[in-house]
């Protein structure tokens, strides 16, 4: 049986779209880091076979991992709350299965203009292991110790998750046919800066899967190296946002280099002060 884990948080519309398209689930659980009974009240009302648990409230890391405990499948699927899932989502995740330890599916970006302040979230070539769109064996998710809990805001727990599992040397397919229906958003101009700052939790990312070196200085060597690739490459895809998003960074250094070097020496003692966990340890 494939448990299809939802973490939500106070998007009760887009919910009843991606629980609508789910009817052929065996077993969905929303986990609920909503601060209102409205979720509680939409999934009672009109999902009565979802079961809704309260989150834990600590971040879309921990509430995945609170979906994960009480799921009772030999495989879990994690799709996000903005999602809508392909009516052969499932069906193609449930193909794949049997020669893979992890199966990841393919997300199409839908009203996509390219406005420079619109955000755009796509996989349509594999290897990113994006929780969007991911299903992994229920006993390997608890070997690996699940999503780390440490990130507290979406931007990093992703990418620390598949590295762990890279690390893990699993078995991973990528099947385009397991797709996933993301929309696209304009953003506010306040809400690119903000977006700026929860670059920490990159850096966070950073320590976590290579000590050396100091990590501040590799997140702006990686905005030299990506502001380069746009400017020689002027790939059409996205490029009014990438160059809006380099800009927007570029202002912002003299005041990031501060703030990440802050957040670079917090983060270093919160981790030299914990003792050595076991392999796969992360909650």
């Amino acid at each position: 049986m494939i448990s299809v884990i939802i973490p939500t948080c106070d998007r009760t519309e887009s919910l009843a779209r991606c629980l609508e398209q789910l009817g052929n689930a065996a077993e969905v659980i929303v986990s609920d880091d909503g601060q209102t009974p409205a979720t509680r009240q939409l999934v009672s009302v009109h999902f009565p076979k979802v079961r809704w648990s309260q989150g834990p409230r600590r971040g879309p890391a921990a509430n995945r991992n609170h979906g994960a405990r009480h799921a009772s499948g030999e495989w879990l699927a994690f799709i996000d709350d903005d999602c809508v899932p392909d009516g052969a989502w499932l069906d193609e995740i449930a193909r794949a299965i049997t020669a893979s330890d992890v199966v990841e599916g393919k997300t199409v970006c839908l009203g996509r203009t390219d406005h420079p302040l619109e955000e755009v979230v796509e996989n349509v070539t594999g290897d990113l292991l994006w929780s969007c769109n991911l299903a992994i064996r229920h006993d390997l998710f608890e070997r690996l110790g699940g999503f780390d809990e440490d990130f507290l805001e979406a931007g990093g727990e992703d990418l620390e998750f598949a590295w762990r599992i890279r690390q893990m040397k699993l078995t991973v397919r990528y099947v385009p046919e397991a797709v996933v229906f993301h929309p696209a958003r304009r953003l506010p101009f306040w809400r690119w800066i903000n977006r700026a700052f929860q670059s920490r939790w990159h850096l966070l990312y950073l320590l976590k899967t290579n000590r050396t070196g100091c990590a501040t200085l590799g997140l702006v060597i990686y905005l030299l190296r990506s502001s380069v690739r746009t400017v020689l490459l002027r790939e059409r895809t996205q490029f009014a946002q990438r160059v809006f998003r380099l800009v927007l960074e570029w202002v912002l250094l003299p005041v990031l280099v501060p703030y990440l070097l802050f957040w670079e020496l917090n983060f270093k003692k919160q981790l030299d002060s914990r003792p050595p966990k076991g392999r796969g340890s992360r909650r």
